[in-house]
C-alpha cells in the first residue's frame, strides 16, 4: 500500500534516529515551504535532540543553513525534501540530507509504461526529481523490456543521472527526442520547457495517475520582453547576490556590472541571505538583475514594483538582437 507523505515521514525519521547520537544535539532542522505542515510532527519525533526548526523560505538544496544552525549551538542539520547536491562546498557542520523518497507500488510503475506505450513514444529522454529518483533504474528497465530506448543523461557537479531542477536540466543533453518527466507539480517541467523548445514534454504523476503535455509558456515570453524592454529605459541597476551556498554568484554579479558598466549604465551589487523588495526599500537604482535563484526573476517578478531581470537576458539590454537565454544555476 502506498505510504503517505506522514508515513514517509515517520518512516525516515525512523531510520535517520538510528544514525544520531547526543553528539549530534542541539540538532537544526529546515524543510522546503511545502512540507511546512509537518514541521511540529518532525519537531516532536526529533525531541530527545534539542531540535531548533528554521522556519524561513528554503527552496533547496542551494538553501542549506549550516552556517546559522552553527551560530546558534546546533551540531547536526537535517535538510529534508532534497538530496545534496554534488560538488557543492562542504558545510560548516554535520549536514545529512533526507530526499524523502516515494516507493512507487507495481501498479504505479505499471502505469508509467502504460501512459508512455499509450503516447506510442519509441525514444525518450527520462527524468525525475529527487523524490522518485530510486525509481528510475526500474523504470528503464520495464522500458527497455518494451522496446523503449530511454537515453543516456550526463552527471554533473549538481545532477545525478535522470535528476532535474527547479534551476537546472542541463544534463539532458539530447535535443530532439521526447522528454518524460516522472513526477507532481510542474516548476520541474516548465524550467525544461523554457531550454528545450522544440521537444515534446510529458508529465506523468504516478500518485495522481495523471499524464499531461506541457509545452513553453508563451504568457512567460511574452513577460520576460516586457520586462527587458522596460529595462532598456533604465540607467541604473541593482544586481542581486544571495550569500545562500548554492546560490552565491558573486563572479557573475562582477561580470555583469562590467558589462552594464560598458555601456554608460551604473551598477551596484547588493547582497542578501533572503531576496526580498521590501529590504531594497529606499535604494536609488531603477531596475534589478537578480543573479540568485532564477526563479525570483521568472516567477516571483510580480512582487517587485521595479522590472527584475535574470542574469541572462542582460544580453538583450546590450544587443536586442539576442534571442533570450534561460538562466539556470549549473
Amino acid at each position: 500500500m502506498q505510504l503517505s507523505l506522514k508515513e514517509t515521514f515517520v518512516r525516515e525519521i525512523e531510520s535517520i534516529r538510528k544514525e544520531l547520537t547526543e553528539k549530534d544535539s542541539p540538532l537544526g532542522i529546515e524543510l522546503p515551504e511545502g512540507l511546512k505542515q509537518f514541521s511540529t510532527l518532525v519537531v516532536e519525533l526529533l525531541k530527545d535532540y534539542e531540535p531548533v526548526l528554521f522556519v524561513d523560505p528554503c527552496y533547496g538544496a542551494c538553501d542549506v543553513k549550516a552556517n546559522r544552525a552553527k551560530e546558534l549551538g546546533c551540531k547536526t542539520l537535517l535538510h529534508f525534501g532534497h538530496k545534496e547536491m554534488k560538488g557543492a562546498r562542504k558545510t560548516s557542520i554535520k549536514t545529512l540530507f533526507i530526499p524523502l523518497e516515494y516507493i512507487l507500488e507495481n501498479e504505479q510503475f505499471e502505469f508509467i509504461v502504460s501512459e508512455i506505450k499509450r503516447l506510442g513514444l519509441k525514444k525518450i529522454n527520462l527524468v525525475t526529481t529527487a523524490q522518485y529518483l530510486s525509481s528510475i533504474e526500474r523504470i528503464k528497465r520495464l522500458l527497455e523490456r518494451d522496446g523503449i530506448e530511454v537515453l543516456a543523461s550526463r552527471k554533473t557537479k549538481r545532477l545525478q543521472e535522470h535528476q532535474v531542477l527547479g534551476c537546472d536540466a542541463s544534463n539532458i543533453t539530447d535535443k530532439s527526442s521526447p522528454i518524460v518527466f516522472i513526477g507532481d507539480g510542474y516548476f520541474h517541467a516548465d524550467n525544461i520547457s523554457y531550454s528545450h523548445k522544440r521537444q515534446d514534454i510529458y508529465v506523468i504523476n504516478p500518485l495522481a495517475r495523471a499524464t499531461e503535455k506541457r509545452s513553453l509558456n508563451e504568457l512567460f515570453l511574452r513577460q520576460r520582453y516586457a520586462a527587458i524592454a522596460k529595462a532598456m529605459e533604465c540607467k541604473s541597476f541593482g544586481i542581486l547576490v544571495s550569500t545562500k551556498t548554492g546560490q552565491n554568484r558573486i563572479r557573475l554579479a562582477r561580470s555583469i556590472k562590467h558589462k552594464l558598466e560598458g555601456v554608460g549604465k551604473t551598477a551596484y551589487i547588493f547582497a542578501s541571505d533572503y531576496i526580498n523588495e521590501n529590504y531594497l526599500l529606499g535604494v536609488a537604482v531603477e531596475c534589478y538583475i537578480n543573479t540568485a535563484c532564477p526563479r525570483i526573476a521568472y516567477e516571483d517578478f510580480t512582487s517587485f514594483k521595479k522590472p527584475i531581470l535574470s542574469a541572462t537576458e542582460v544580453e538583450q539590454l546590450i544587443d536586442i538582437k539576442k534571442k533570450i537565454k534561460i538562466d539556470q544555476i549549473r
